[in-house]
């Protein structure tokens, strides 16, 4: 069964459901703008990340997927954007 973004509509709904061991086909449109091949399916895992605020910084957890041409993590804020405006037409495979 595939989910696509009509059926999750709020920034909650997609944390939700984007969790570690969710599975995401990713799409066309989404491939083409983001060096992700159409029809690949990615696994999210837990990872943990550095952030910095005006208070200091430090580290916290999030699904995401580890940047192999990188070698660094993504969350899913940084694949989908901090409200998921940028999921296109992903969808999430169950």
């Amino acid at each position: 069964m595939l989910l696509k973004s009509k059926t999750m509509k709020t920034k909650e709904e997609f944390e939700e459901k984007l969790i570690a061991g969710t599975k995401i086909k990713i799409g066309k449109k989404y491939s083409e703008q983001n060096g992700f091949l159409e029809g690949e399916i990615i696994t999210l895992v837990d990872l943990q990340f550095e952030y910095d605020n005006d208070f200091g910084g430090g580290f916290e957890d999030a699904p995401g997927v580890m940047n192999e041409k990188i070698n660094d993590p993504d969350s899913i804020y940084h694949l989908f954007g901090n409200n998921f405006e940028y999921w296109m037409d992903n969808t999430i495979v169950e």
